[in-house]
């Protein structure tokens, strides 16, 4: 199958984070089914090794899809709403079925029945990740769409900050809802009957919420109570404020620059669907990470049923978990170690198919998409600004693994090729973040504007030209980041 994505052109890299296969690959058998419902993804190519994942795209194609898509999809009223609806129908009734999932309750089912269980829960992850593509692809389209749209009538010393605050989501996201609903229980601890049982009833809901596409995790209830503790009275009374009258903020805000400038209502309207969007990419991350959880159950079943190490069931995709569940047919060991090794996952927009390429061809086709050696030597270099606020100096620390947060010391700036939902505690701790990937609708864009903490993206070199300890200046009302020595 020939991979219709140019190297030499310009490059869009989601990535690298941790991640195995099977964690994300629901997300790539939607792509044969987002045709169906909308117009397709170009060629995209996963590109996995040793437990890095990057996702790699033509730049040109990955913009054009997503135009096509928000002009069809998100600004057409009647089709969006359409869709959103559906989405949530479809979220409902998995919900339902995942509460009736539980690790005893998968082991008192005959092989046939946990395949149907299986078959269900899955059919129903992937009709969630088809209609839940949209968004995402959409942002990759309409954040072109708005700023070429505000450059004609925003003045450049302002076009930062207005695109910022009318691209951003008037709804808390779920780990602000999450922050508010842990926060608002530090009343209840005078009472520690009343406290346990509401630390509880959170534990249920959040228990998942570190999880990621590497690996799943349960926080217990003295892991929330530690959090809690770490805020002080008056310092929480005023974060369950900001967060409290959030939605409200960001509204006048919005209100206030369209009546500065004159926005006209179409504008104004690519604007608030951008935001949406972003939002609802967003909110997505609370159910995936969720699924993963119920998916590692099923994981730990399989192994123990039809005896596979269940590390190597995360080298499965989903498609062959079912032909697992269905007729136990195993991976062989060989392939399960050229995968961990160097895997690709072929998505063909020409075919609408998939293709999933191990050991030295995927290793081959991985050099090709490798980024060159970086031997510029400069003290200065740029990015996008994506969260302003005051100039900051500090120290580099460089992340490369949400693994190595607890190296993250409070007050460092964080610099990493870009940030996913579970670098959300190192991300908490910084006082300014940089990246080499991402834009305005990018993880850091979004979770910086929320902390409001200063930030530049896609700077393409970061990582490379920095190294832990080095004290540099970020300066987000000019998108300049200055190395002061080391």
């Amino acid at each position: 199958m020939k991979i219709a994505i140019d190297p030499k052109k310009e490059i869009f890299r989601w990535g690298p984070i941790d991640g195995k296969l099977i964690y994300p690959d629901f997300f790539n058998i939607a792509f044969t089914k987002f045709p169906k419902n909308f117009t397709s993804w170009p060629d995209v190519l996963w590109l996995m090794e040793k437990e890095k994942m990057t996702c790699v795209l033509e730049n040109d194609n990955l913009v054009k899809s997503g135009q096509k898509n928000f002009y069809r999809f998100v600004v057409n009223d009647k089709k969006f709403k359409k869709n959103y609806l559906h989405w949530q129908k479809i979220l409902k009734n998995w919900l339902q079925l995942q509460k009736t999932l539980s690790a005893d309750q998968l082991k008192n089912l005959t092989n046939q029945k946990l395949y149907e269980v299986f078959k269900k829960w899955s059919g129903n992850y992937l009709d969630f990740w088809t209609i839940g593509l949209l968004p995402e692809i959409a942002n990759y389209g309409s954040e072109i769409i708005l700023k070429e749209k505000l450059q004609v009538l925003i003045p450049k010393k302002d076009f930062i900050h207005v695109f910022e605050k009318l691209s951003a989501p008037d709804r808390l996201s779920f780990y602000q809802k999450a922050d508010l609903d842990l926060f608002k229980l530090k009343k209840f601890i005078g009472n520690p009957k009343i406290f346990d049982q509401k630390i509880s009833h959170y534990q249920k809901n959040y228990f998942w919420i570190l999880n990621s596409y590497h690996h799943t995790q349960i926080l217990t209830k003295d892991y929330f109570k530690k959090e809690l503790l770490k805020h002080s009275g008056q310092n929480l009374n005023k974060k369950i404020n900001e967060l409290e009258i959030y939605s409200k903020k960001v509204k006048k805000t919005k209100q206030d620059l369209v009546k500065k400038y004159k926005i006209d209502n179409e504008v104004v309207k690519i604007a608030n669907r951008l935001a949406f969007c972003i939002w609802w990419q967003d909110l997505r991350k609370y159910y995936i990470f969720l699924a993963n959880y119920h998916l590692d159950l099923f994981l730990n079943e399989f192994s123990k049923r039809y005896l596979v190490d269940f590390k190597k069931l995360q080298y499965y995709g989903g498609l062959e978990l079912l032909a697992l569940a269905k007729n136990q047919v195993k991976i062989s060991n060989q392939e399960i170690n050229r995968r961990r090794k160097n895997l690709v996952v072929h998505y063909s927009e020409s075919q609408n198919s998939l293709e999933y390429i191990s050991g030295a061809p995927a290793k081959k086709i991985i050099n090709q998409y490798k980024k060159n050696r970086i031997t510029l030597k400069t003290k200065e270099f740029r990015g996008l600004v994506v969260s302003r606020g005051k100039v900051v100096k500090g120290r580099v620390r460089i992340l490369k693994s949400a693994a190595d947060f607890s190296k993250m010391k409070k007050g460092e700036i964080l610099v990493t090729p870009m940030t996913a939902p579970d670098y959300i505690m190192a991300i908490k701790k910084a006082s300014a973040i940089v990246t080499d990937e991402g834009g305005m609708t990018s993880h850091a864009a979004i979770v910086s504007r929320e902390l409001k903490i200063p930030c530049v993206v896609g700077t393409k070199i970061a990582t490379k030209l920095l190294k832990n300890g080095d004290l540099i200046q970020v300066d987000t009302s000019q998108g300049i980041i200055k190395k002061i020595n080391s």
